[in-house]
Parts: C-alpha cells; structure tokens; sequence
C-alpha cells in the first residue's frame, strides 16, 4: 500500500480546470523519485477502504468523508465567496439571488468544518492562503508547469486565443457579456476559442472573427499558434488562485489581456490589465506591434522560470509529506 493517496473527485481524464492541479503533483512527485503514492479520481465515500493507512492529500472537497485519518486539504478556490458573487448578477428580488446566498452560506459552514478537521491546508494562490490560515497550518503551493513542455509562439501576427470550458457555470460565460463586446468590437482581428462550448455560448459570438476548435488533443501547439491570451475574470475569480492558463501563455511567451479581478497571485506589471471592453479593446490593439508582444514575452517566460516551476513548487509537498510521514 502507497503512504501517500492524492484524491479527487474529479475524472483524471476529463480535461477541465479541476483536473490539472491533482494531474501535475502527481507526475511532478514522480518526476522527482517520491514514487510511494497514488492519484485516486472519481473519488467517493464508496473508495474510503482502498486509502486506509496512508496520508491523503485530498483536493476541494473530496476530503469530506475522511474522519479518522491525517488528511491534507488542497484548497484551488473559496466556494462559499464564488457562490456570494454569482449572486449579485441577479436582480434584488430574483430566487436565484436567493439561491446563491444560501449556497454560499452552507459552503462556508462546510468549508470551515473541512478546514479545521484537517491536518493542513495547501492553498493556490496567497490570497486562499490570507483567508485560511487562521483555521489550520497552511502553505502556499502554487500551480506549477513543466517548463520542457512549451515552446515560445510561432505566430507572427496578432491573434488571440481565449482558453475555455466555455459552459454553463464556468468563469468565460459569466464573462460572456464583456468578451462579446470586446470580440465585436475588434472585427479584423481573428479569436480562437479553445475548449468544450456550450451552443448557447458559440451562438452568442458567431462573428466573422472567431473560430471555434472545441476540445484539442494537441492543447500546447494549438495555444502557441496564437500570439496574445485574452481571459478576463468576474470579481470572485481572485480566490480561486493562480491561473493555470496563464502559466501556460507565459510560458509561450505570450501577452496576457485579463481583468483586474483575475490579476492575482501573479506578478501584475507583466499582464495588461483592463476593466471595461472599451479598455480591453484598446489593450488587444497595442499588442499589433509584434517587437511588443515580443518584450512582453520574454518577461513573462522569466517570471514562470522563477516562480512556476513545477520541479520547484512539488519540493514543498514532498517536504510537507516528509514532516507528517515522520
């Protein structure tokens, strides 16, 4: 038996964005010879017995049926505080305000609960870390990729990706308003939309300038095709940590258009920051000049080198690991 299980809810083969933080610490522990572990997904109360015995490393909520056992909890994001903002894009007497309020409040209740059964908390970002501590010991572990992977862009001119799922409940439709006025706003400069879409969602921006290509198995030499990564973010995304999207864009070399609200838990003078779809559309423009988008680049694949490593950032695990194996 492993002394370490990675649990998820999650199906490890369904590409979305809970997936990818359990997926890299696993290949990043075995990468780096901590081979006594185990990614368990699609976990559930019915799995419990086959992680008797070892220390669980459970991510978002999948650690709420443990109860005698050490067990980590990997926070990717504050569900209590993502509920209590969807709510205010309802109108005052609207039910689903209603809805989100209450879903918020047992989130919290639940969260907390969670947080202080633990044995420690593993936050994505410092501002989870800001909002946990006081509940459990807590270490900053962000989202880390494997720089061998990617490749700088190999696009001369200016086109810009927006990386999904583009589905109902995720941060791109709650944006769909201010990405529709930013890609109308724009027509001669070509959108490619990368990801599972909704009809709905596609229906919505069927300009002359988008292309849809949906799921991808070739994900990194699509997403360097582009030149420039736009992915503005609702108010509540600055507690769902850093953004692994971002990293990827980065590590290309590649501009990144974004909100201040998704402007977290990165170094934000390398990102190009804007609020409305009249700042957002003028930020886009400036990245034609391709000496630009260039310098941008080159700082940005710095900053991912330094801090986004994920040799670098699984180090902190194995010595949590370590600490509480001991």
């Amino acid at each position: 038996m492993k002394k370490v299980s990675i649990i998820t809810q999650h199906d490890m083969n369904t590409p979305n964005g809970s997936t990818i933080r359990p997926k890299w610490q696993f290949e990043a522990l075995k990468k780096n010879n901590f081979n006594d572990v185990e990614l368990v997904d699609n976990f559930n109360e019915t799995k419990l017995n086959d992680i008797s015995d070892t220390l669980i490393h459970a991510h978002q909520f999948s650690g709420k049926w443990i109860k005698d056992q050490k067990y980590f909890v990997d926070i990717h994001g504050l569900e209590h505080i993502q509920s209590l903002n969807l709510s205010t894009g309802f109108p005052v007497h609207s039910w689903k305000k209603y809805a989100y309020i209450a879903k918020s409040y047992y989130y919290k209740k639940f969260e907390i609960n969670l947080f202080k059964n633990s044995t420690h908390l593993i936050c994505s970002g410092e501002d989870i870390f800001e909002k946990v501590k006081k509940f459990q010991n807590s270490t900053v572990v962000r989202n880390g990729i494997f720089l061998n992977n990617f490749s700088p862009t190999t696009c001369i001119e200016l086109k810009v990706a927006i990386v999904g799922p583009f589905l109902p409940g995720t941060i791109n439709y709650e944006g769909l308003d201010l990405i529709k006025k930013t890609v109308k706003g724009l027509p001669n400069i070509k959108f490619v939309f990368i990801g599972k879409t909704d009809h709905s969602f596609k229906n919505e921006l069927n300009f002359k300038n988008t292309e849809f290509l949906g799921l991808v198995d070739n994900y990194y030499e699509v997403l360097r095709s582009c030149s420039v990564l736009f992915s503005p973010y609702p108010a509540y995304a600055k507690y769902l940590g850093s953004k692994n999207k971002f990293l990827e864009a980065a590590a290309c070399k590649m501009p990144i258009i974004t909100t201040s609200s998704g402007a977290v838990d990165f170094k934000q003078d390398l990102l190009l920051i804007g609020n409305s779809s009249t700042e957002l559309i003028k930020l886009i423009e400036s990245m034609q000049n391709e000496n630009e988008r260039k310098k941008i680049g080159k700082s940005l694949r710095v900053e991912i080198e330094k801090n986004y490593n994920a040799d670098v950032e699984i180090k902190k695990i194995i010595k949590l690991y370590k600490e509480y194996l001991d």
